[in-house]
């Protein structure tokens, strides 16, 4: 973590070591710190998807629904056809009670992945 801690002394802009270092915190657990990298990540690249898709899960770890919520809209708007962001979003919807969010995003993944509708309607019937 030492390396990409002074490459980001170095360009505080670092998308790739602001990145990895998320990545990193988030397999350690931290995801408080993974947080903040992916942050910055997206304040550099408002695009960078996966950092949004990251920024979604760990939110979800600390239970800060409503965040990972809008984290997963970021990457639907990016990527419209991620399934895996639609499956999350569904999820999260179901953790605030909203069925009819994770029933849009379960239609929506009839069309895109079965497999991982079938994975959300599991969920709705438990």
């Amino acid at each position: 973590m030492d390396a990409f801690n002074q490459a980001i002394r170095v360009n505080p802009d670092n998308v790739k070591a602001h990145f990895t270092l998320g990545y990193m915190y988030s397999n350690f657990g931290l995801h408080k710190e993974a947080i903040e990298a992916y942050q910055q990540v997206v304040r550099v690249d408002p695009d960078f998807f996966k950092a949004h898709f990251n920024l979604g899960i760990s939110y979800g770890e600390l239970n800060l629904n409503k965040e990972a919520v809008e984290a997963y809209k970021q990457v639907i708007r990016i990527d419209p056809e991620n399934a895996k962001a639609h499956l999350n979003l569904g999820i999260e919807y179901l953790i605030l009670d909203d069925k009819e969010g994770a029933l849009g995003h379960f239609k929506i993944l009839e069309i895109l992945d079965k497999k991982k509708a079938d994975e959300l309607a599991d969920l709705f019937n438990n």
